[in-house]
Parts: C-alpha cells; sequence; structure tokens
C-alpha cells in the first residue's frame, strides 16, 4: 500500500447551543490525503497558491469573506484543483446532539469527533502519516496525542504515526482548514448556487468521502412529497440499516470489512449529493475503492466480497443493470427484483435440466442434487417453471 500523509484541520466550535451568537451548526474536520512520494511537489505547489492568494500569510478560510457570490473562494477552489490530492471529511451536524450530553465539554467533543477522523485513516490507510492543527493549550495537545495513539493507531499497523503540528508551519493543514471552511459553508447554508457547483466539482474529483454524523436520511430525500408510504419505509429502512452497519463496523479492522464500509460510504454520500434517483455505476464504486488505497478490485471481488457480505448484513442495496443504490422507493426493490429474475431463475431452470436429463439417464438413480449438501434445494428448483 502506498504511504500517505494527511492534513488535518477543522471548522466551527464545538458549543451545541447552535442558537447563541459565533455558534456554528456543524462542525467540520477534513484530512487532505497525499501519496508520501508526491508530497514535495505538492507543498511546492501548495505554497504558490498561498502565495497568490493570501501574499505567503497564513491560508485561511476564514480571511476568505463570503462577497459577490464567493467569487474569490472559487478562484482559490480552482487552484486547489490542480493540486494532486484527495480528501475526507466529517460534518457534524451539532443540532442533533443532546445538549446533555457527554459532548457539551469541548475536550470529550473535540477527542471524539476529531478521533472518528483518525480512526477512518487509520482503518483505511495501513502506512499513514498523520499532521493535525494542534487544538487548545499544551497540556490538551498532549492529552489528545495520548488518547488518539491509544483508541485509534492499531498496533498491527506500526507505521502509521499521529502528530500535532502548527497549521502555521505547514501549507497541507492550511489547505484542510480551506476545505473544510468551505464544506461548513454548504452544510450551513451560505454558499449560494455558484460555490455550491464548485464545491460539487471538488467532490467529484477529489473526494474519497464526506461522512455525515449523527448519520441521517439526506435531506434531499425527506424533502420529497411525492414518495407514497411504501416508498418512505423502505428509504427509512434501508438508510437505517446502513447507519447501523457502519456504526458497527466503523472500527473494524478486517481488510475485507474495511472495504463494505468504504463502499457503504460512498453509496450513502452518491445518494446526498448526487441525483437520488441514479444508480452509482460498478466501475465507479470500483475507482473510489482503488482511490481509497484498497488497490485494483475486481468487479467479482465488489460482488461477492463488498455487495453480496453488505446484504448478508442486512444492507439493503438494489442494483440494475446501471449499478447500485441505497433504495428510495419500491421502484428501486423492483428493480433488483428483475435483475435477480433474470439472472438467476434462468440458471436454476438449466440446472433443472441437467439433473433430470441425469435422473432419465440413470433411470432415477442418480439426482445430483440429492444428499445432505442441498437440503432444502430439492423441494424449491422442483417449483422453477420450465
Amino acid at each position: 500500500m502506498i504511504p500517505k500523509i494527511a492534513y488535518i484541520d477543522e471548522s466551527g466550535n464545538h458549543d451545541l447551543d447552535t442558537a447563541k451568537a459565533g455558534a456554528s451548526s456543524y462542525f467540520i474536520v477534513c484530512a487532505i490525503i497525499v501519496d508520501a512520494g508526491k508530497n514535495e511537489n505538492f507543498l511546492v505547489e501548495a505554497d504558490e497558491i498561498s502565495a497568490r492568494h493570501f501574499q505567503r500569510s497564513e491560508m485561511k478560510s476564514s480571511k476568505v469573506k463570503a462577497k459577490a457570490d464567493h467569487k474569490r473562494r472559487i478562484k482559490i477552489l480552482d487552484d486547489l484543483l490542480s493540486l494532486d490530492f484527495t480528501f475526507y471529511a466529517l460534518a457534524v451536524d451539532k443540532s442533533e446532539i443532546r445538549k446533555d450530553s457527554g459532548y457539551q465539554y469541548k475536550k470529550s467533543f473535540v477527542k471524539n469527533l476529531n478521533g472518528k477522523v483518525y480512526g477512518s485513516l487509520f482503518q483505511h490507510y495501513a502506512d499513514i502519516r498523520v499532521l493535525a492543527d494542534e487544538t487548545g493549550d499544551q497540556e490538551f495537545s498532549k492529552s489528545m496525542k495520548a488518547y488518539v495513539e491509544n483508541n485509534h493507531v492499531p498496533d498491527l499497523f506500526f507505521e502509521s504515526t499521529f502528530e500535532l503540528v502548527s497549521s502555521s508551519d505547514y501549507v497541507g493543514v492550511q489547505i484542510a482548514d480551506f476545505v473544510a471552511g468551505t464544506l461548513a459553508q454548504v452544510y450551513e447554508g451560505k454558499s449560494g448556487v455558484a460555490l455550491r457547483e464548485k464545491y460539487l466539482e471538488l467532490i467529484e474529483l477529489k473526494s474519497v468521502g464526506v461522512d455525515e454524523w449523527p448519520i441521517k436520511f439526506s435531506p434531499k430525500l425527506n424533502a420529497d412529497t411525492h414518495l407514497d408510504k411504501f416508498d418512505k419505509l423502505i428509504m427509512q429502512y434501508a438508510f437505517n440499516q446502513a447507519a447501523i452497519f457502519l456504526e458497527k463496523n466503523r472500527n473494524n479492522h478486517d481488510d475485507e470489512t474495511k472495504m463494505q464500509v468504504c463502499a457503504l460510504d460512498f453509496l450513502l454520500f452518491q445518494s446526498h449529493w448526487n441525483n437520488a434517483q441514479d444508480y452509482v455505476p460498478t466501475h465507479a464504486i470500483m475507482s473510489h475503492l482503488r482511490e481509497s488505497g484498497y488497490g485494483k478490485v475486481s468487479e467479482q471481488i465488489l460482488r461477492s466480497s463488498v455487495i453480496a457480505k453488505l446484504r448478508d448484513a442486512d444492507v439493503l442495496i438494489a442494483s440494475s443493470n446501471k449499478g447500485y443504490k441505497i433504495p428510495r422507493e419500491l421502484k428501486d426493490m423492483y428493480d433488483f427484483a428483475v435483475k435477480v429474475d433474470s439472472q438467476v431463475v434462468p440458471q436454476l431452470r438449466r440446472l433443472n435440466k441437467a439433473r433430470k436429463s441425469i435422473l432419465m439417464a440413470t433411470s432415477n438413480e442418480l439426482d445430483i442434487l440429492k444428499g445432505p449438501d442441498f437440503p432444502n434445494f430439492v423441494a424449491f428448483i422442483d417449483h422453477i417453471k420450465e
């Protein structure tokens, strides 16, 4: 696996009272991920962008005001798109967190929510150096480092390291700050049409995932008023099952399970930011897994080790000849049924014909489906119409 470097910063604050003046509605953590071998060139080009737009002072999202439909921010994003990196982010909707929970305390809030990002990085990349903007005083920074190393850096993956650094010394951390601030503009509803379009371009070209916590349904899906009772039930169940699987397996270090988490994250993400009616093409999921550090994943592995195992774990995934999706209405599951009927039933008919031919040829002495390996198969296949 290619060694990585991740630069991390955040946007927003820990205050759960989002109605309070100055409190953000969202807390965003962003990781800029670079191949270690390309890091030197990345930093040189990032410094040039910093000089062009910030006169080599620290690149910070807060320095770019929301004026003239965010034209300055869009120009900076255009330049950042030329850099060779990907990013992963966590968007925390603070309004969904109970105000009397442990997250009301800053140290608990920062450790646990930032820790979700660190844990995801260490889960997906066996050899990664994480450089995060230091938070709070020296004592808290020290406790934060110990917390991450004790809870999120697996002993098995000893190549991975975690460091807290000053953002002023690391332009990669500054870019993480800028991307996190841009995500915040979108999530807070302050982006405008032009910036939202640029954000979607950034997502398409650079993102390996944007997780939402607490996991919830896409606002776009909830806004649909044409859905009937069963459509809504299917959508709700599908998203609930996906959320349960992710919460249960987010920190599982089994390679196959990690691929399942990565693919499911991607399907959920596509359902939020892209047209919910669209299927996600198989090649797009395979490409996402490759970009996330899993190498070249074949279509067979995707079907048998990822999609099939997710379905075995009660995650609803609809499929058609166009690809896969998290179902949002009855029609999606009907598409899945049509696909199964077109593929499985003809195979069962052919198997039954072969079985009957051998029975006839052996005067009913040999039944290829008889025995302990197929206890229910014979009764089932006898009902398949020729």
